[in-house]
C-alpha cells in the first residue's frame, strides 16, 4: 500500500470525498468565501464587538481580492482548509467554547503543521488568562486527540502505523522544510518588497519526460555558470503588502506602551505568530497563513490611530486592492516580472 508522508492526512480526505463527486473546486471556492465570511465575522463580532461592520467587511474583501489568495484557493492544496478551520478554531475560542475550538484547531493541524503556531497560541491565551492549568492542559489534550484521530487509516499499513507515518513525516519535513536564514530572508522580502532574489548555478532546460505512463516537466542544469534572477510581483499580492509589515511594528509598539485597544492585541498576538510561516521562504500558498491578521492588523490599526477619518481611508485603500486585482485577473497587469542578469 502507498502512503504520502508529507503532511497530515485531513485536508487530502476532503480533496478526495469531494473530488469523487467531481465538485472539489466548487468546494474550494465555497471554502474561500467562507475564509471570508470568517474573517468578518471576526473582526465584525469579536474586535469591535459588532459595534462596526465596515471594518469586518474590509478586511474580508482585502483578503479575497488579494491574487496570492486567489490564486492559492484555485488549486486544490491543503492550506486553504487548513486556513478556514483555523479561523473557525479561533471563533469558537473568542466566543468562550473552547471545546469546539479544541476539536476544529486539531483538524487545521491534521490538515497541515502550518497552522500549528495559531493553535499554539490559542492554547497559551487559555493558560495566561486566569484559567486552570487543568483546563489548558484539556484544551491541548483534546485538540492533540482529535489531530492523531484523522490517522485511523494508518492502522491499515500495521499497529505501528501511525508512527512510521510520523517518522516519515518529519523526516521529508526536516529534509524540505528545514530552516535556511537565506530562504527566511526571502520569505521577508517578498512580503516587504515584492521582490524575490534568486541565485542559480546554472542554466536551466526544460523537457517532458514520461515515466509510469505519467507525463511531467523535468528540470535539468547544464553550464556551470552564476546568474541572479530577480522576481517582481508587479500584480502578485496587493500594493497594500508595502504596508504591512511596517503596519504590523507600529501596532506592536502601541501594544507594548499598553495603548493598543483589545481586538489591536489579539490581531497582533495572532500577527507575529502567522509569520513563522514565513520563515519557510516566498511560497505563494505559505502567505495565505499570515495575510488575514496582517490585514486585520492594518485595518483595526487604521481605525485606532486615525478615528475621525479611517472609513474614508480604509474604503480608498479597498478601492486600490481591488482595482489592482481586477486589473491582473484580466491580463493587463503583470502577476509577476522575472529579470535575468
Amino acid at each position: 500500500m502507498n502512503c504520502n508522508f508529507e503532511h497530515p492526512p485531513f485536508a487530502k480526505y476532503f480533496i478526495g470525498f469531494f473530488s469523487v463527486f467531481n465538485v472539489a473546486r466548487l468546494a474550494y471556492l465555497i471554502l474561500g468565501i467562507a475564509s471570508g465570511l470568517m474573517l468578518y465575522l471576526l473582526v465584525r463580532d469579536l474586535i469591535t464587538t459588532g459595534k462596526d461592520h465596515l471594518l469586518g467587511l474590509v478586511v474580508s474583501a482585502l483578503f479575497l481580492f488579494d491574487t496570492i489568495v486567489f490564486n492559492t484557493y484555485r488549486f486544490l492544496l491543503l492550506d486553504p482548509l487548513a486556513v478556514f478551520l483555523s479561523l473557525v478554531s479561533i471563533y469558537f475560542f473568542q466566543h468562550g467554547h473552547k471545546w469546539a475550538s479544541a476539536v476544529i484547531g486539531g483538524l487545521a493541524v491534521a490538515s497541515k503543521f502550518s497552522v500549528a503556531p495559531i493553535v499554539a497560541g490559542l492554547w497559551l491565551l487559555l493558560l495566561f488568562n486566569g484559567k486552570r492549568f487543568k483546563d489548558s492542559l484539556a484544551y491541548l489534550a483534546l485538540a492533540f486527540t482529535t489531530y492523531l484521530s484523522t490517522f485511523i487509516m494508518d492502522l491499515r499499513l500495521g499497529l505501528d502505523g501511525v508512527i512510521r507515518h510520523h517518522v516519515e513525516m518529519f523526516k521529508y519535513m526536516s529534509w524540505r522544510h528545514g530552516f535556511s536564514p537565506g530562504i527566511a530572508v526571502l520569505g521577508f522580502m517578498k512580503l516587504i518588497a515584492r521582490v524575490e532574489a534568486w541565485r542559480y548555478p546554472g542554466e536551466f532546460t526544460i523537457y517532458i519526460s514520461t515515466s509510469d505512463s505519467m507525463v511531467g516537466l523535468v528540470n535539468e542544469t547544464y553550464t556551470p555558470v552564476n546568474k541572479w534572477y530577480l522576481v517582481v510581483y508587479t500584480g502578485g499580492g496587493s500594493p497594500l503588502w508595502y504596508t504591512l509589515l511596517p503596519g504590523l511594528i507600529y501596532a506592536t509598539y502601541l501594544v507594548l506602551t499598553s495603548k493598543g485597544s483589545r481586538g489591536l492585541i489579539l490581531s497582533v498576538f495572532l500577527s507575529w505568530l502567522s509569520l513563522l510561516n514565513v520563515l519557510a521562504g516566498p511560497i505563494d500558498w505559505y502567505y495565505v497563513y499570515t495575510l488575514p491578521f496582517l490585514y486585520m492588523t492594518l485595518v483595526i490599526l487604521i481605525q485606532q490611530i486615525t478615528p475621525r477619518h479611517y472609513k474614508w481611508i480604509l474604503l480608498l485603500l479597498t478601492a486600490i486592492h481591488i482595482a489592482s486585482f481586477t486589473l491582473t485577473t484580466l491580463g493587463l497587469i503583470p502577476f509577476r516580472v522575472v529579470f535575468v542578469t
